[in-house]
């Protein structure tokens, strides 16, 4: 083997051909597998919906449903590669609101498979004009589906933005409202524990508790982690003790304190907290 190699380096000739033969390998390699995949046959779909863990608002008909797009006669299992614009179809799948990536290949097998990441929402809200839409963890808004509908934290109140407004949230209060519920959705107790977000009049935002018949008056997202930490503490270090009826509403609205409303009185009760 030695010999061969330090053949071709004292013949720069044969060096050359070598290296020619082997690019022409490679050609005509090449052109054997494209003119293969070209005359090759989709035999069978699978579909991959990401992530599988949650609700999903497409199924394995609705996606195939995309791509046929505009020909719902397509019939892919037996057409030909070469007929299936791939490009097209995935560009078709990630436009459907509900997708946030796609991707489709096809094996030497004639396997065609399409793996889909749909989006996840984490809130879905009602406006003050009765429109309900969700909005994704990257605050992409999603229309309602009226075959499934997703387990989240669920938003009214005073909120104007309507679904046709934009594709992501745009006033402060929806992007408020997605960053509160996307937090919760992130920590199993708050996950647990707060089931509604209610806008006031004042732009204020309320979280209606699961457990406790109180009221928490949040205010925005500012200081999120903060105010959520300060109510954790209170929870535990306080209501647990007391009890979770005691208070008509819990206010972390104003940086480390917290103001609880006790039978139309108001007791500070940052110190409880610490």
């Amino acid at each position: 083997m030695r010999k061969i190699v330090a053949f071709f380096k004292e013949n720069k000739k044969w060096n050359v051909v070598l290296w020619s033969a082997i690019a022409l390998f490679l050609v005509i390699s090449l052109l054997i597998i494209n003119e293969k995949e070209n005359t090759l046959r989709i035999k069978k779909i699978s579909v991959t919906i990401l992530p599988e863990s949650e609700l999903s608002f497409l199924d394995s008909n609705a996606i195939i449903n995309v791509i046929k797009g505009i020909e719902p006669d397509m019939i892919l299992v037996g057409a030909r590669l070469e007929n299936i614009k791939i490009d097209e179809m995935e560009a078709d799948l990630e436009a459907n609101p509900f997708v946030e990536e796609a991707d489709i290949s096809v094996d030497l097998s004639g396997r065609m498979k399409i793996k889909v990441l749909q989006r996840s929402p984490v809130l879905r809200v009602f406006n003050n004009k009765g429109q309900s839409y969700y909005v994704s963890k990257n605050g992409y808004k999603i229309p309602r589906n009226d075959e499934y509908s997703a387990r989240v934290i669920v938003a009214n109140g005073n909120i104007t933005e309507s679904l046709a407004d934009s594709i992501f949230a745009k006033t402060k209060v929806l992007k408020d409202l997605y960053q509160i519920a996307q937090y919760c959705s992130k920590d199993k107790f708050w996950d647990a524990q707060i089931e509604q977000l209610y806008v006031d009049n004042y732009n204020d935002i309320l979280l209606i508790p699961k457990v406790g018949n109180h009221t928490i008056v949040f205010g925005s997202a500012e200081g999120l982690d903060g105010k959520f930490t300060r109510l954790k503490e209170f929870y535990f270090k306080g209501l647990n003790n007391i009890g979770w009826n005691k208070y008509k509403s819990i206010n972390v609205k104003y940086d480390n304190q917290i103001i609880a409303e006790k039978n139309g009185l108001f007791k500070n009760a940052s110190d409880t907290a610490k």
